[in-house]
C-alpha cells in the first residue's frame, strides 16, 4: 500500500477532530432544519454529508456573481478542476488534468442529457445550447462515477440543471457588450397553458477570442452562436409530471487552415514556391449545428416510490471546408507505400523537401539518418529518392490545389428507466436500465459511418445502520458493442459525528470506453476539384486507421473525506484526500499523421482538496477552494494540464438598496507549464419599479500574471477584460 494511503487516516482525523465539539453542539441547534440536497452523486436525493464522494454545487448566486459568460469559466470555482484553452473558441476542462488537447474522461450532462460527443470523445464547451441565464445550479461530482452514469464518467460528472419554467413566467431581456468583441444577447418569455408552464429562451454569443499569437499575427479564433431552448413542465395528474425540452443551435468558429503541407515553400525563385505563398489560405472555419428533443416522465406512486423515464434524441454537425495546395507527391502511390512502412519516414520527407536546418536536402545526410537513426531498411532508399525526384520535377510549375473537408455528423438516441424506492426507514435504493445508440458519419474521419449500441444496468443501495453509520453500495454493468462488457462497483461508508457532519471512506472502480475515432478511425483526405500540377494517384498518402481492439481505460480510486455544515455560523466545509490510479490510458492525439493509439499509458494522482462556503451574515458570503495534486503520468501529453496547487477565493456582498458586488481570485501554479492568476470583480445595481426591474452591472477581469493562456499563441494585448450588462425583467 502506498505510504500516502497509510498516512491519510491520521492526517484527516487530525484536521477533523478539533471540529468535533462544534459539530456536536451544532447538532443541538439543527432541529428540523432542511439540508440542501443533490441528485447527481448516486441518483438518490442526498444531503452533502450523505454523498459517497465529493460534491461541488455552483448555485445561481455564484453564477451571477462570477459574471461568467460560459460554463468552463464557472469550473474554476471547483477544486481540482483544470481549465485550459486550445484557442479562444476551443476549451478543455479536465478534473485533475491529463491530456491538454482532449477532454476525454468526464461525463457532462444537461438536465440528464449527455453532451459528451461519441465520435471524438470530447465536449464542445462553447457550443452547449443552454443559456447561462437559464441554469439553476451545476452539480459537480469530483471523482469516478461510472457506478451511476456508466463509462466516460471516469474522473467526474458535471450535471447542469436548468431552472424550472414555473419560476420564470415573465419576460426578460439581457444585453452584454465589452472589449475583445464581446456581444451577447438573451431574451426569454414564460407562459402557461392547460396545466403546463413553459419558457422560451433565445440567445446569442459573440467574441473575437485571443488578440494575437506569439509571432504578433492576428489570431483567427473568434466565435458566434445563436440558439433557442424551449423547456416546459406538464402536470398530467396529482402524481405524474412530464418535462419536455427542445433546442437548436447554429454558429461558427474561426480556425486557421488545418491542413499541414508536405512541401512548404522555401525558395521564391521557383514557380511552385511563389504560388504556394500566394495560395496559402487561413480559412477552415467550423460551422456548427445542434438539435435535440427530450422527454422526462415522473410518477410519484407514493411518498416512498417513484418511477422515472427519460429519453432524448440529439444531432450534432461540425462542418469545415478548406482549400489546400501542396506538391502532387501527396497523392503518389510511392508516398502511400512509404507511409505504410512507417509514418516517421513521411515526416522526414517533410524535412527533406524544406531542407530543414540546411542539411536535410543533402542525400548523404538524409540517407544516413533514415537508415541509422530511424531504422529504415536501405532497400527502401530508392523509394525515397524517387519521391524527392517527383517533387523536384514539378518545382518550375504550379502546385496541386484541391478542396478538403473535415465534416462530422453525430447522432444519439437514448432511453432510460429509473425506479427509486424507500424500502423502510433504514434502507432505500435506486435501480434501472439504459439503452443508447450512437452514430458518427464522416467520409474524412471514418470513411463512412460508424455505429455503436450500449446497454446498462445500474443500482445504488443506501443503508442506515443506527444513528451513526450510513453504508453505500452501487454498481453499473455495461455492454458496449464496440468495447465489450464492463462492471464498475463503488463502496462507501459514512460515520456521522452529528446529523450534518460526517466522515467518509470511498472505494470505486471506473472505466472509459475508447471513442469511435480512437478505435475505428479511417481518416484520410478525399480531395475534390484538383487543379494545377497533375497527380499520379487519387488517394491521399496519409491514413489514420484505428486498431479496433483497444481496451477500456480502468481507474481505481480511494478517498477519505469530511463534510460538515455549521448552521449556527452558516459554514459548510468539505475536505477530501484521494489516491487515484488509471491504467490502459489512451493518450495519443487525434490526428491524421502519426496516429498510433494504444493502451500503454498510465497515471497516478494523489492529494488533498478543500472547499468552504461561509455565509457570514445575510449580506456576506465567503467561499474558498484549494487543491493540491501530486501526480505521475507516463505519457508527456498527460503531464501538462495538472497544476499542483490551484484554488479560488470569493467574496460576495449585498449592500442593500439593490447593490451587489463580488470579488473572486483564481490561481494555479502550472497549466501547460504556465502560471495562471486572475482577479474578477462585479458590481451591479438593481432598480425596481413595481413588477419591473432593471439591473445594470459592470464585470471586470484582470490577469495578475504575464503568461499566455495555456498555449504560447494564446495572447491578449491587455491584461484587462471588461463588459457591461443590462438585464431587464418585466
Amino acid at each position: 500500500m502506498p505510504a500516502f494511503r497509510r498516512t491519510l487516516p491520521i492526517a484527516l482525523l487530525g484536521a477533523i477532530l478539533p471540529l468535533h465539539a462544534q459539530a456536536l453542539d451544532d447538532a443541538l441547534l439543527l432541529g428540523e432544519v432542511k439540508l440542501p440536497t443533490v441528485l447527481s452523486a448516486t441518483r438518490l436525493k442526498q444531503s452533502a454529508a450523505e454523498v459517497p464522494g465529493s460534491m461541488t454545487v455552483i448555485d445561481q448566486q455564484l453564477i451571477r456573481a462570477s459574471g461568467a459568460r460560459d460554463v468552463p469559466e464557472l469550473m474554476r470555482l471547483v477544486p481540482g478542476m483544470m481549465v485550459g484553452y486550445n484557442s479562444g473558441n476551443v476549451v478543455n476542462v479536465n478534473y485533475h488534468g491529463t491530456n491538454i488537447t482532449e477532454a476525454r474522461r468526464m461525463q457532462v450532462l444537461v438536465d440528464g442529457r449527455s453532451v459528451y460527443r461519441p465520435g471524438l470523445a470530447t465536449v464542445d464547451w462553447t457550443d452547449i445550447p443552454l443559456a447561462i441565464e437559464d441554469i439553476e445550479r451545476i452539480e459537480v461530482f469530483r471523482g469516478p462515477n461510472t457506478a451511476a452514469y456508466g463509462a466516460n464518467a471516469l474522473m467526474g460528472v458535471i450535471n447542469i440543471v436548468s431552472s424550472r419554467p414555473e419560476f420564470g413566467q415573465g419576460s426578460r431581456i439581457k444585453v452584454t457588450r465589452g472589449n475583445r468583441g464581446v456581444s451577447d444577447v438573451y431574451a426569454s418569455q414564460g407562459f402557461s397553458f392547460a396545466g403546463s408552464h413553459a419558457r422560451l429562451s433565445l440567445f446569442g454569443k459573440q467574441d473575437d477570442g485571443f488578440d494575437f499569437d506569439e509571432d504578433g499575427a492576428d489570431y483567427r479564433d473568434g466565435r458566434r452562436l445563436d440558439a433557442l431552448n424551449l423547456l416546459g413542465t406538464t402536470n398530467l395528474n396529482a402524481t405524474q409530471t412530464l418535462t419536455w425540452q427542445l433546442g437548436a443551435k447554429e454558429g461558427t468558429k474561426q480556425r486557421a487552415n488545418d491542413y499541414s503541407e508536405m512541401a512548404e515553400p522555401i525558395d521564391s525563385s521557383y514557380e511552385f514556391d511563389r504560388q504556394m505563398y500566394l495560395q496559402q489560405s487561413t480559412d477552415s472555419d467550423i460551422s456548427a449545428k445542434d438539435y435535440f428533443v427530450q422527454l422526462n416522465w415522473k410518477n410519484d406512486i407514493s411518498p416512498n416510490h417513484q418511477i422515472q423515464v427519460n429519453t432524448y434524441a440529439q444531432h450534432m454537425e461540425r462542418l469545415s471546408h478548406m482549400l489546400a495546395c501542396d506538391s502532387p507527391i501527396v497523392f503518389s502511390p510511392e508516398m502511400r507505400e512509404l507511409y505504410l512502412i512507417g509514418n516517421v519516414y513521411t515526416r522526414r520527407m517533410n524535412y527533406i523537401l524544406r531542407n530543414r536546418a540546411g542539411v536535410w536536402a543533402d542525400r548523404d545526410f538524409y540517407s544516413n539518418w533514415l537508415v541509422n537513426r530511424d531504422n529504415l531498411d536501405p532497400a527502401y532508399l530508392p523509394l525515397v529518392d524517387s519521391i524527392v525526384a517527383q517533387h523536384n520535377a514539378i518545382r518550375n510549375g504550379p502546385p496541386t490545389c484541391f478542396n478538403l473537408n473535415e465534416n462530422l455528423r453525430e447522432t444519439r438516441y437514448e432511453a432510460e428507466v429509473q425506479n427509486t424506492l424507500q424500502i423502510n426507514d433504514a434502507l432505500r435504493t435506486v435501480f434501472g436500465a439504459n439503452l443508447r445508440y450512437d452514430q458518427a458519419k464522416s467520409e474524412t474521419y471514418f470513411g463512412g459511418k460508424v455505429e455503436n449500441s450500449v446497454g446498462q444496468l445500474f443500482g445504488n443501495l443506501e443503508y442506515r445502520l443506527g444513528e451513526r453509520w450510513l453504508l453505500h453500495a452501487g454498481a453499473m454493468a455495461e455492454q458496449d458493442r464496440l468495447s465489450g462488457f464492463s462492471f464498475s462497483p463503488r463502496l462507501a461508508a459514512h460515520y456521522f459525528l452529528a446529523p450534518a457532519h460526517s466522515l467518509r471512506a470511498v472505494y470505486s472502480e471506473a472505466v472509459r470506453s475508447p471513442d469511435m475515432y480512437e478505435n475505428n478511425a479511417y481518416w484520410t483526405y478525399k480531395p475534390s476539384h484538383l487543379t494545377g500540377a497533375p497527380t499520379t494517384g487519387d488517394s491521399y498518402y496519409a491514413l489514420a486507421k484505428g486498431p479496433g481492439d483497444l481496451e477500456q481505460e480502468e481507474m481505481r480510486s480511494w478517498e477519505l473525506g469530511y463534510n460538515g455544515t455549521f448552521h449556527r455560523i452558516g459554514l459548510n466545509v468539505d475536505i477530501k484526500a484521494f489516491y487515484d490510479e488509471i491504467d490502459n490510458m489512451i493518450s495519443q492525439p487525434l490526428q491524421v499523421v502519426n496516429f498510433e493509439p494504444d493502451n500503454s499509458s498510465f497515471a497516478h494522482f494523489s492529494g488533498v482538496e478543500a472547499q468552504t462556503d461561509w455565509r457570514l451574515t445575510g449580506q456576506d458570503r465567503l467561499r474558498l477552494t484549494y487543491a493540491y495534486v501530486d501526480f505521475y503520468a507516463s505519457n508527456r501529453l498527460d503531464q501538462r494540464l495538472t497544476a499542483r496547487n490551484s484554488g479560488s477565493a470569493a467574496w460576495l456582498r449585498s449592500w442593500g438598496g439593490g447593490i451587489d458586488t463580488s470579488l473572486i481570485y483564481y490561481g494555479s501554479d502550472m497549466l501547460n507549464e504556465r502560471r495562471f492568476e486572475r482577479l474578477d470583480g462585479r458590481i451591479g445595481k438593481r432598480f425596481d419599479i413595481g413588477r419591473t426591474s432593471l439591473e445594470l452591472a459592470a464585470n471586470w477581469q484582470y490577469r495578475l500574471d504575464d503568461e499566455a493562456l495555456t498555449w504560447s499563441e494564446n495572447l491578449y494585448d491587455s491584461p484587462s477584460q471588461f463588459y457591461l450588462t443590462a438585464d431587464f425583467r418585466f
